[in-house]
């Protein structure tokens, strides 16, 4: 069995930090950023999110441009509230005195890990990480999950994953993975629709593993 955490929603319940990054962002560039097409957005890769804004015929180095500057609003807007998802330092060092293999796997850029990770001092739990530099695909595709299962070197079947977003769920679902919702970004109702599995957050994680360990 390993554990396979995305980032946002998950490690950090920071989805009104993105959106209001967004609203910024979208006011500096006179755009109109509504909350039901943010969540639209929430666990998609910068270069699906650019296309929908501007569509399919922005260039990739204004997908790029764009992307990091969103991303460094967000990350000035949140650092000084930033924090784990309460219950998660607990069970990530709980994993790592069971020797229960953890890994990283987003859709978020290589510089908001590095900032997340540092700034909620988690570094050290995460030896395998994939972010949006090393994948193709935005979620729901499998990839980022498939990729990570192959670093890892395990089978797809033997990872559980614990997921905020529905293409993120999807993703995990989609790679052949278990998949834990975590309610915070939707509802535990909202995401009853697509997975059985659901924490509010990490604090009574560990009550899950005897279970897990069936797996």
């Amino acid at each position: 069995m390993v554990l396979i955490f995305d980032m946002d929603g998950v490690i950090v319940d920071n989805h009104q930090w993105h959106f209001d990054a967004y609203l910024e962002f979208g006011r500096r560039h006179n755009l109109n950023i509504t909350r039901d097409e943010f969540g639209k957005y929430f666990g998609r890769s910068n270069h699906f999110i650019m296309k929908s804004i501007f569509g399919e015929n922005i260039s990739e180095s204004e997908i790029i441009s764009f992307g990091e500057e969103k991303e460094r609003i967000y990350r000035e807007m949140y650092q000084p509230f930033i924090k784990p998802v309460s219950g998660l330092p607990e069970f990530l060092l709980y994993a790592s005195t069971h020797e229960i293999p953890v890994a990283l796997a987003t859709a978020a850029p290589a510089d908001n890990v590095k900032f997340t990770l540092h700034e909620t001092g988690l570094e050290s739990f995460f030896n395998v990480i994939t972010d949006a530099s090393m994948v193709s695909f935005s979620k729901p595709n499998p990839e980022v999950y498939l990729i990570t299962a192959a670093k890892l070197g395990v089978q797809p079947t033997d990872c559980i994953v614990f997921e905020d977003s529905i293409p993120g769920i999807m993703a995990a679902q989609n790679a052949g993975m278990n998949v834990v919702g975590v309610a915070t970004t939707n509802k535990p109702e909202e995401l009853l629709k697509y997975v059985s599995e659901i924490i509010l957050n990490f604090e009574s994680a560990e009550s899950l593993i005897g279970k897990w360990h069936s797996f």
